[in-house]
């Protein structure tokens, strides 16, 4: 049999539809934001990945899916959204058009993980970018509007989690500290651990495989280095939070696992006892310096990025989707030939009514067509036979009460518009 790629989903019925459900309600907070869609494609030039995370960052060593086309050149599905929107930022001049350009996207992402609980190899991310400002009542309006997107979806036992990785400069000194630091016992570290030491030690404190090992636990913490610029900054950005009453853990070892971040980094985990327990279902930063690397102007940004799987299943979880079932509005049953034009004829009527009408076919008997009535849970069925031709009356049953009655032709449309509204 030919079976899906590992780590990939199918999505029909129910779960087509609470991806979709999900996908209205976030539309609809971060518009209220000021945000707008931004669509890119889902391959992109290598190199748009690679400058953006790092040659060493995991995703671009382990998890890109990169290939050649038949022109030779290197393409990677996307396995992120900031790049591919501060590449389309750039090559459409959008920062020409106002200072503060707010934008987001919906779609799917491709990493080449070990598929798990809440995670796969190809995913479906929302995101947002706002690009222009440096203020860190920006950095909390961004983690507010993510809250209002968790306070509107009824999502509970998330818990904020926030940190400050300084400036440039508060950067630069944090890395000699640490690069000092772990010098002295990198031999008890993983390989990636070691490779990252000389390029970007803060990567070593993101490690999931030495998490536990002391010399990781017992790491100076960027206080020690902070500038009294990056320090007053964060602060301001705690306060509003506080005024706004979202509350925080200020974790200093959340660092983030990509090379452009400074100042404000955040994750929302979900706290549970479960297999989704301790997943970040959002996570995002402040980047100062990204679009810059791009060859662009010196434009900062902030952003995040949703896992939709994640939410999905975290909902599922806490009985928050509504009843996403489709019922049929009408079945239209047909007895012959021309009974079966007649009913196709009416369903499009009906359709335009603003109705959902199903018919059966291919078949006269009355059997499979009252099956299909029970299929598609119909609240009224249409019964068109010669009688009905000849008088130009058609038998209207309610399913609930298995009342009947004739309606003439010319009134159906208003009786179902008084009957079904």
């Amino acid at each position: 049999m030919y079976r899906k790629v590992k780590g990939t989903q199918d999505f029909f019925g129910i779960e087509a539809k609470k991806l979709r459900h999900l996908e209205g309600i976030i539309r609809a907070v971060i518009e209220k934001f000021g945000y707008e869609e931004i669509i890119t494609p889902i391959f992109e030039n290598t190199e748009v990945f690679v400058r953006s995370s790092g040659e060493e960052s995991d995703i671009v060593s382990k998890e890109m899916y990169t290939f050649d086309d038949k022109g030779g050149r290197s393409l990677t599905l996307r396995p992120e959204g900031t790049a591919p929107v501060v590449r389309a930022f750039l090559e459409n001049k959008l920062y020409a058009r106002r200072a503060l350009n707010k934008y987001y996207y919906f779609g799917p992402m491709f990493r080449y993980e070990r598929p798990q609980a809440g995670r796969y190899r190809e995913f479906n991310q929302f995101g947002i970018e706002a690009f222009g400002a440096s203020s860190p009542y920006l950095d909390a309006d961004v983690i507010i509007s993510a809250a209002e997107i968790f306070k509107a979806l009824g999502i509970e036992n998330i818990k904020l989690k926030i940190n400050t990785i300084g400036d440039f400069a508060s950067r630069a000194a944090y890395s000699a500290l640490l690069k000092e630091h772990f010098g002295k016992g990198i031999s008890s570290l993983c390989d990636d651990c070691a490779r990252r030491l000389d390029r970007n030690p803060l990567r070593i404190l993101d490690c999931k495989i030495d998490r536990d090992n002391p010399l990781l636990k017992n790491a100076p913490k960027i206080e020690a280095v902070l500038s009294a610029e990056a320090k007053a900054y964060f602060q301001k950005v705690l306060k509003i939070l506080d005024a706004s009453g979202i509350s925080y853990e200020v974790d200093p070892n959340l660092v983030r696992g990509l090379d452009y971040y400074t100042d404000t980094v955040f994750e929302f985990i979900l706290e549970s006892d479960d297999e989704l327990g301790g997943l970040a279902v959002c996570a995002g930063g402040k980047y100062s310096d990204l679009v810059r690397s791009f060859n662009g102007p010196d434009i900062p940004g902030i952003g995040y990025a949703f896992g939709i799987e994640r939410i999905i299943a975290i909902m599922d979880k806490q009985n928050l989707f509504p009843d996403l079932a489709s019922r049929a509005d009408i079945v239209l049953i047909s007895l012959d030939e021309e009974a079966k034009e007649k009913a196709l004829l009416l369903a499009r009527a009906l359709r335009g009514a603003g109705f959902y009408a199903e018919l059966d076919y291919q078949n006269f008997n009355l059997k499979p067509q009252f099956r299909l009535s029970e299929q598609v849970d119909a609240k009224f069925l249409v019964i068109i036979g010669e009688e009905e031709l000849k008088n130009k009356q058609l038998a209207v049953k309610n399913a609930l009460t298995k009342e009947q009655e004739l309606i003439p032709e010319t009134k159906i449309l208003e009786y179902f518009k008084e009957n079904l509204n």
